[in-house]
């Protein structure tokens, strides 16, 4: 069932062109492939030049309906992220375009500092991976400069793994 995974394909163009070459390939993340609580989140969230969350710990998850007591399920800052799907949307609010690059950091470091491993993300670009142990409250994202306008997807192990 296509709401239990996420299909990411993908097709590159590499190297020099006198020696280019193509290459293309799926990912498939199965619910649960990792964990046994798989559940979507999702974020379209402002990222200032202030270091903060990528996805906001309390979103709701995803077609999960509410408890009995009228309470939505919401992600929590120790759940761990199985899935990532990032997408700078080039603007500041969903209109007004930017040119400043999106950072983010996966290891809880301020994404604001050239830090080893952080991921830059320029305008309308996306990114992508599966994680392990990546906990909701280390993913953290910065603007080089104003606002970004970003869209999360993720698959997230309630209660972590």
């Amino acid at each position: 069932m296509a709401a239990h995974k996420a299909t990411v394909s993908v097709s590159a163009s590499l190297l020099p062109d006198e020696i280019k070459t193509s290459i293309g390939g799926t990912s498939v993340y199965d619910l649960n492939d990792i964990g046994d609580n798989n559940k979507w989140t999702y974020s379209l969230t402002i990222v200032g030049a202030s270091v903060e969350d990528a996805l906001l710990a309390s979103i709701p998850f995803l077609g999960q309906g509410t408890a009995e007591e009228g309470a939505t399920a919401t992600v929590n800052g120790t759940d761990d992220i199985v899935f990532l799907f990032v997408k700078h949307t080039g603007t500041t609010d969903g209109s007004t375009s930017t040119t400043a690059n999106l950072k983010i950091s996966l290891n809880g470091e301020n994404a604001a500092t050239a830090g080893v491993g952080n991921i830059l993300i320029k305008p309308d670009e996306i990114w992508c991976s599966r994680l392990d142990y990546s906990a909701m409250g280390s993913l953290h994202a910065y603007s080089s400069s104003g606002s970004i306008m970003v869209a999360a997807y993720a698959i997230v192990e309630d209660g972590g793994i």
